[in-house]
């Protein structure tokens, strides 16, 4: 591990440590005695070793029990089980330092009695506390393991802590916290749905819910996860959801520095040390793709997966200089462990996801072995690649087979061009087919296997990557050169060491940002062989994969912006989907709120005619220093300003209106936007928003404010692609592959009109010096001063233009360009349109605002869940 990367590890666990776990009797902490908090991490990018370094550095800081939720599967938490010991528990005398459950050298951890487990006498318990022993129990995220341990909290050690009358800080980690650690009475089976009320008993008395169950005790719940959209969008009266504290793990990359924080941090060692996940494959070698469309059926997506996958494995036994091949290193026994490692050849490693039926695995792994003429198997044997259907589709199909050196070499020199590799990485020509097709066959093919893993009982063991001991010799792992065929197993916690290649061939009809997001098992630690990685999946779905990214990114800048401020509670945060796909499924009824205001925005509020005066006098000098009558020079319709406003000067328009009203949630909301963007109070776009903060009555419906920040908004991302936005184009485009130059060259500018009506004209005021007669609109005013209605009738007119939504086209014999849904195509003029109203109980009129937006502006959506009316993600 490149120093950096160990630096970045302990300082974010300082963090954690120093600012999220307090001291027992911190003034900080509630009168419940209770703190819960959320640690993003990224999808493979090493979780396991920040929970490692928290708990050491929380240990040493006087935390006296640690409990780790070790994932809701028996792999999962064997394997972390596994990690405390080499990790954490390898010091001389560890088993002495500290209580552990279930105790080192349990034999039956899988089949037994949970009271073995879980078990401590008062004895052990009164003397661990009086020698300051903590207590570090790693347990399975499953009702029954989480009853066991919370009867022995309770009824063994709460006891002696009361009795000694100290202070006991329990911290509780929940390694993939947004599995089964939600609570919402709409998903999930009744058993599921259990398992949050049961890590609650952890600390909680049933008889006194809402505090810790003794007033010397303390309770820190950290939810360690890469994907935790439903911890934000959950009822935030949930007792787990986050409400004091959140930060986000930083990862290695190509930029950055690790003594700022940032989402990325340099490392000396270059490309081949950075995580390699979404802005890798998506972003940096989008021009040599990792990701490739995939043939139309899935049996051609898997043929061709297999041949990018030798291929690949070719080129990296080629480069090893292994003294082994696959082929060879399977049957081989070694002396000792040293020289198993020495050589044998890299892990490689393939996955095939073809659905969530576990049928449907089954069926493709035996697909593909038939195309290969492999062997014909019996259930519980080894199913192997044949050497003979290889060598024919090499016959067959050689142009696909080099099509893939081809690509790999392509690839290898985008690896200097974008990532800084001072020299591309070796691949073979063309004219080495021999060689490379030779090491296919001979050393490749015959070693590789082809497994199931799922949770069926014909399902194959769980992956080996390791060397095994062999009675007194030593082997090669079982799964050194294997095609991994899996669904929903794959989503959690393995990780596939070796991996090259990906064919995701799933479909669904409601995606979740939140369970994709986990499927990309091809994220985590290639840089050594990035060139040789290849997912094949349907366009659709690689656009999907690109947007869950985005919106990834865009969660992690925004709660690393906010760990750089001194908070007491959690900040609030958007959390983001998308128009064809939603955030999680693990919270119900989640709906959508898109930052875009439509394509004909329209405020209905008006002030009352007494508090018009400031608009009124502000808008007649800017339409009485120059404008031109629509639809002719008696402007019977109205005005069009000669003048023409970019975005920015749109907005500062907009911003001008004075109302007695403020929209309640806006400051709130665009502030979250502008720490995804990167808006800093030195730039001069900075604020977004600049509308009302305090007083008035609520807004009804939408601000001119809000309109404002929007288009702003708009301004400021012509100059970055920052994550989680697309354009509102036809169809959508993704911000952050846009050629920015080019959007900037069409940016839209702004025509500004006034719009009369049949109303008797104005005799006094500051319309009155207006140098035609204005007659204001008769239109119908609710209670609260809000206009009936919006743009008004929908109709053709005498030259073909369509309602008052293209005011500026009338009398021109223009035609503005439209996309197929009726809104002005991207790099077309939008239009501000004052509409002014008859208000005859008084006879001063007042002003409404319509906005015609050109498409190719920004959008997001933000998620919420409407069961808590509309919460989106802010703690409370």
């Amino acid at each position: 591990m490149p120093p950096e990367s160990r630096r970045a590890i302990s300082d974010d666990a300082d963090y954690l440590v120093q600012r999220c776990l307090l001291k027992p009797g911190d003034e900080r902490w509630s009168s419940s005695r209770e703190r819960r908090g959320v640690v993003m991490g990224a999808v493979q990018s090493g979780k396991t070793a920040s929970m490692m370094a928290v708990i050491a550095k929380g240990l040493d800081a006087g935390v006296d029990g640690v409990v780790v939720l070790a994932g809701t599967r028996t792999a999962l938490w064997l394997q972390t089980l596994s990690r405390v010991d080499d990790q954490l528990d390898r010091m001389h005398g560890a088993a002495v330092a500290r209580l552990r459950l279930p105790p080192p050298g349990q034999r039956e951890l899988v089949g037994g009695e949970l009271s073995s487990l879980y078990s401590l006498t008062d004895q052990q318990v009164l003397r661990a506390l009086s020698k300051r022993r903590p207590l570090l129990a790693i347990v399975m995220k499953n009702v029954a393991h989480l009853e066991q341990l919370s009867r022995t909290l309770h009824e063994t050690v709460y006891p002696a802590v009361a009795e000694q009358q100290r202070d006991f800080h329990l911290l509780v980690i929940d390694d993939e916290a947004d599995d089964s650690s939600i609570d919402d009475p709409g998903v999930g089976p009744a058993e599921v749905r259990q398992v949050p009320r049961r890590i609650l008993d952890l600390w909680e008395s049933r008889q006194q819910t809402g505090s810790t169950a003794l007033s010397n005790l303390y309770a820190t719940y950290v939810a360690y996860t890469a994907t935790p959209q439903a911890n934000f969008l959950q009822d935030p009266s949930n007792p787990l959801a986050p409400r004091d504290f959140v930060m986000a793990l930083r990862t290695p990359g190509p930029d950055g520095d690790v003594e700022v924080r940032s989402p990325t941090f340099r490392v000396a060692k270059g490309y081949r040390s950075w995580y390699t996940g979404g802005e890798v494959f998506y972003h940096h070698l989008q021009a040599a793709p990792l990701c490739v469309e995939a043939p139309d059926t899935a049996a051609e997506a898997l043929t061709e997966g297999v041949r990018a996958f030798l291929v690949a494995s070719a080129i990296r036994d080629m480069r090893s200089g292994a003294k082994l091949s696959p082929a060879t290193a399977v049957n081989k026994r070694f002396s000792s462990k040293s020289d198993a490692v020495a050589a044998i050849p890299p892990v490689a490693s393939m996955l095939v996801h073809p659905s969530s039926a576990l049928d449907d695995h089954f069926t493709v792994a035996e697909d593909l072995v038939a195309w290969s003429r492999g062997p014909a198997t019996e259930a519980g044997q080894v199913r192997r690649l044949g050497v003979e259907g290889i060598r024919e589709d090499m016959q067959d199909n050689l142009e696909r087979w080099l099509n893939w050196l081809q690509s790999y070499r392509a690839t290898a020199d985008q690896c200097v061009r974008e990532l800084g590799a001072s020299q591309a990485p070796w691949v073979p020509a063309e004219d080495s087919w021999a060689e490379v097709s030779r090491v296919i066959l001979e050393d490749i093919v015959p070693g590789t296997t082809v497994a199931v893993i799922n949770s069926d009982e014909r399902a194959d063991n769980r992956p080996e990557f390791s060397v095994q001991r062999d009675g007194e010799a030593w082997r090669a792992p079982r799964n050194l050169s294997t095609i991994f065929v899996s669904g929903n197993v794959m989503a959690r916690g393995i990780t596939l060491e070796g991996l090259s290649t990906t064919v995701f061939t799933r479909e669904t009809n409601d995606p979740l940002a939140d369970t994709q997001m986990q499927m990309q098992r091809w994220f985590g630690y290639r840089g050594p062989y990035v060139e040789l990685c290849r997912v094949l999946a349907g366009g659709p779905q690689l656009r999907l994969f690109r947007q869950y990214h985005d919106n990834d990114e865009a969660l992690r800048r925004q709660i690393i912006a906010a760990m750089g401020a001194e908070r007491e509670t959690a900040p609030p945060v958007s959390v983001l989907q998308g128009l064809a796909f939603r955030a999680t499924g693990r919270v119900s009824e989640v709906r959508g709120r898109r930052m875009w205001p439509g394509g004909r925005p329209f405020v209905q509020q008006m002030n009352s005619p007494d508090k018009e005066g400031p608009n009124a006098e502000f808008l007649a000098e800017m339409f009485a220093s120059g404008a031109r009558g629509v639809p002719d020079e008696h402007a019977g319709q109205g005005l069009i300003s000669n003048r023409t406003l970019s975005l920015e000067a749109t907005a500062a328009l907009l911003d001008s209106l004075i109302y007695p009203a403020l929209e309640p949630t806006a400051v709130e909301r665009w502030q979250r936007a502008q720490e995804q963007i990167g808006v800093q109070p030195r730039d001069p776009l900075y604020p977004l928003y600049r509308g009302p903060v305090t007083g008035g009555r609520p807004f009804v419906g939408l601000s001119p404010f809000d309109i404002a920040a929007y288009l702003r908004t708009w301004a400021v991302l012509l100059e970055r692609r920052a994550p989680g936005f697309f354009t509102t184009d036809e169809p959508p485009l993704q911000w952050s592959l846009l050629d920015l130059d080019e959007r900037r060259r069409r940016a839209p500018v702004f025509r500004v009109g006034l719009r009369f009506g049949s109303a008797p004209s104005v005799v006094d005021g500051p319309w009155n010096n207006l140098p035609v007669p204005v007659r204001p609109m008769r239109r119908t005013v609710r209670d609260r001063d809000v206009l009936d209605s919006t743009w008004g009738s929908r109709g053709e007119s005498e030259d073909g233009i369509f309602g008052d939504e293209f005011f500026d086209y009338f009398g021109t014999g223009e035609r503005p360009d439209l996309t197929s849904s009726g809104m002005r195509r991207a790099g077309e003029p939008g239009l501000v349109l004052f509409h002014l109203v008859s208000r005859p109980d008084d006879g001063t009129p007042t002003v409404a605002v319509g906005v015609s937006l050109p498409a190719g502006g920004p959008d997001q959506v933000i998620a919420l869940g409407a069961a808590r009316g509309g919460h989106d993600g802010s703690a409370r």
